[in-house]
């Protein structure tokens, strides 16, 4: 297997979770407010912690897989946990998928979000 292509088995897992503190919130707040309850956003924090621990779980297992198949298999398993800690969140895929979507698109929203992950942290 070559290495570009273990790679892009990584990355493809890595790119599935938004990327929420990879963009400074701006205090410009003219994007058009989403309607999300605060319930909703702080599920959406919970999935997404979530999501990130298994995305460093999974991450060096990619990386390790002896070729695409199993980088594959590793792949969907991941992927599969994923899907169930949002929905142990208590969102559905598509919820969270637009919450999500929404955050990009709405600096206001992203700083809620990352506000509720702050207030909620815990130290490993």
């Amino acid at each position: 297997m070559n290495l570009f292509s273990k790679y892009l088995a990584v990355f493809t897992l890595l790119l599935s979770v938004p990327l929420v503190w990879a963009q400074p919130a701006s205090p410009q707040a003219s994007a058009p407010k989403a309607a999300f309850s605060e319930p909703q956003l702080k599920q959406f924090a919970d999935a997404y912690r979530s999501i990130v621990m298994l995305s460093r779980e999974y991450a060096p297992k990619l990386k390790a897989a002896a070729d695409i198949k199993e980088a594959e298999i590793i792949n969907k398993e991941a992927q599969g946990k994923m899907i169930a800690a949002i929905q142990k969140a208590g969102l559905s895929k598509s919820k969270y998928q637009e919450i999500a979507n929404s955050i990009k698109s709405n600096p206001a929203l992203l700083e809620k979000v990352n506000k509720i992950l702050q207030q909620t942290h815990t130290p490993q």
